[in-house]
């Protein structure tokens, strides 16, 4: 009710359940998500979940489970997001099946940023600032204490120093598993303009500078997928160092 300026008295709880689920002008998708992000099963145990509210978190997930093929059929253009607890826009099954195999390759810390980063772009409120933080952070979790380790265990290792080593400093050191026109493993130069493209584009990493400037969704989502490509990659050997 908060989130949709319409607070009454906390003691008519029926008034505003039925306030929400039958008022035409309340925007539905925005109740759904509020919802999804605030249920209490995501904050309570098992037991104190039942306590209160007399429900398990099998419960939750069989209502979750429903709600989505719903969705579909009304023709929404957004599903749930089961990990993130909120609604997030559509892409096709070939896409989504792309990121999530390349969350499931991740390490788990390169999987949450990621994570954040998709509903970020996709979610009912994008925020492509955060897209750009989120992905790169993805692609830093994987490529930084791959490429060099020491620099990451110093906590001093970013996407930029990355750049740095697989571009200018050690090429010769490094692969891609891709063969070449040779049919040799070949060099490193595509994945290193791919980090660079999603390096240069973040404008809204500093202020003061002529360029900075908010990103626009646009560019929050081809960072998105720019990032997924990336952390597959990095995450299934599609880089590595030369025998």
């Amino acid at each position: 009710m908060l989130r949709l300026h319409l607070w009454q008295d906390s003691r008519y709880y029926e008034k505003h359940k039925d306030q929400l689920i039958r008022d035409p002008s309340q925007d539905l998708l925005a109740i759904i998500d509020a919802a999804l992000q605030l249920h209490p099963a995501w904050g309570l145990d098992g037991d104190r979940l039942w306590d209160q509210h007399r429900m398990t978190r099998e419960d939750v997930v069989g209502s979750l489970v429903a709600l989505d093929p719903l969705l579909k059929d009304g023709g929404s253009l957004y599903r749930c997001d089961f990990e993130q607890h909120c609604l997030v826009r559509r892409v096709d099954d070939t896409t989504q099946a792309a990121v999530d195999t390349a969350i499931k390759s991740a390490s788990a810390s390169a999987a949450d940023h990621l994570r954040a980063a998709w509903t970020a772009a996709y979610g009912l409120s994008p925020d492509p600032d955060k897209v750009f933080n989120e992905a790169i952070r993805a692609v830093e979790e994987v490529a930084c204490p791959f490429v060099e380790q020491k620099k990451a265990a110093a906590n001093s290792a970013t996407l930029g120093t990355v750049i740095g080593e697989l571009g200018k400093n050690a090429p010769h050191k490094w692969e891609l598993m891709l063969p070449g026109k040779d049919g040799q493993p070949s060099e490193v130069g595509p994945i290193v303009s791919m980090m660079e493209a999603l390096w240069h584009a973040q404008l809204s990493r500093h202020g003061g500078a002529p360029k900075s400037r908010r990103q626009n969704q646009d560019e929050a989502e081809a960072a998105v997928h720019l990032a997924v490509l990336l952390v597959q990659w990095l995450s299934t050997g599609v880089l590595r160092k030369k025998s």
